[in-house]
């Protein structure tokens, strides 16, 4: 979309509050606002998207800066989804991952989400090679 300006860096605490909120990941996630603060410090690269000087959309990298990053909380929200705004995001997070030769680049689609990834050369890990998560944290003794 040709009015949709595009910015490599993070948005304001507020708009990233106003996009997060948007997902309803949130009280799924038990995600706090304190919680979503912390995010700027620890995030290494942003691009966000606005239209009309509103913010539409985000996508942040955590990495290394050398091997691993990881692709986080791409989001759209609602009424722009299904623009092209997520694909573009996605595409300059990966860019700025080849840029800088990272080795490997990571992402964890949402429900549903997965053939979107696809679409950019994102696979689905295989059984033999599975992926892990600790979700709660509490250890088996």
């Amino acid at each position: 979309m040709k009015d949709i300006e595009y910015k490599t860096g993070p948005p304001t605490w507020h708009e990233h509050f106003q996009l997060f909120s948007s997902t309803g990941w949130m009280p799924v996630l038990k995600v706090s606002e304190d919680d979503l603060k912390k995010v700027f410090d620890n995030t290494w690269y942003w691009i966000t998207a606005y239209k009309d000087q509103k913010i539409i959309g985000a996508g942040r990298l955590i990495s290394d800066g050398a091997m691993y990053a990881l692709i986080c909380d791409i989001i759209v929200i609602p009424d722009h989804q299904n623009k092209g705004i997520g694909s573009t995001i996605l595409k300059q997070l990966v860019n700025k991952c080849q840029e800088t030769d990272i080795k490997r680049v990571w992402l964890f689609a949402a429900p549903g989400k997965a053939k979107f990834y696809e679409k950019y050369g994102f696979s689905i890990r295989p059984n033999e090679a599975p992926g892990m998560q600790l979700i709660e944290f509490e250890f088996q003794q």
